[in-house]
């Protein structure tokens, strides 16, 4: 049974998502603040559901901290309207958010489907990037990319459609089971990190911006 960490102040939200969760097949533990979870082995989690509103560290730096040992999947709860917590979110890590009030079976779903990218379970070699889906992890030149959970989600989509224009509908879709709004910049700020990462191996941007229509992986085979 797969072990979820369940990180909010707010005692009702813990009870709900501790009943909802363990009914759908899930462990949960619940910790109030993110001092109490930092101290938790973060390995013996599957994957963890964090607020960003929390006493004392908030989550923004609980994602940081959990980010510089571990790249298992966060899924971060914020204010419906904080847009630029959703942003340094992504920046700092996390794979997906939900802003609150949230409907606990869309926040099942995401659990769902963020475990079932984890679990890919292929190797594929191509284009100078080497990619292991059993390990989730992903090497040039013999050198292993430091890569958050979705990052490498991403580096998934792009590499198995080398040359393809993917929009950012397309891209949410893939990543997240859902289209995203028009003023949602998640997914650009993904791309972003993830081009950023990959620049430092190859000469120019390969990951390239095709103005109104999204984005493309150009490789030469």
């Amino acid at each position: 049974m797969k072990q979820l960490a369940i990180i909010d102040d707010d005692p009702e939200i813990l009870k709900l998502l501790e009943q909802y969760l363990t009914k759908n097949g899930f462990e949960v533990r619940a910790f109030t603040d993110g001092e109490s979870f930092l101290k938790e082995d973060e390995s013996n989690f599957s994957l963890i559901v964090l607020d960003i509103g929390l006493p004392g560290i908030d989550g923004l730096e609980v994602c940081k901290r959990v980010r510089q040992n571990s790249n298992i999947p966060i899924i971060m709860l914020t204010a419906a309207s904080d847009d630029l917590d959703r942003i340094l979110g992504l920046e700092l890590g996390s794979d997906d958010y939900m802003g609150k009030p949230f409907n606990p079976r869309e926040l099942l779903a995401r659990i769902k489907a963020l475990l079932r990218r984890s679990e890919i379970k292929e190797e594929d070699v191509d284009n100078n990037i080497v990619m292991n889906y059993a390990a989730r992890s992903a090497f040039i030149g013999g050198q292993e990319l430091e890569l958050t959970g979705t990052e490498f989600d991403l580096l998934c989509v792009f590499h198995k459609q080398i040359g393809t224009v993917l929009s950012r509908d397309e891209i949410g879709e893939m990543l997240h089971g859902r289209k995203v709004d028009p003023l949602d910049r998640s997914i650009d700020t993904i791309v972003s990190r993830l081009r950023h990462k990959l620049s430092a191996h190859f000469d120019g941007e390969i990951i390239q911006s095709v103005r109104g229509k999204g984005y493309v992986l150009l490789l030469k085979s």
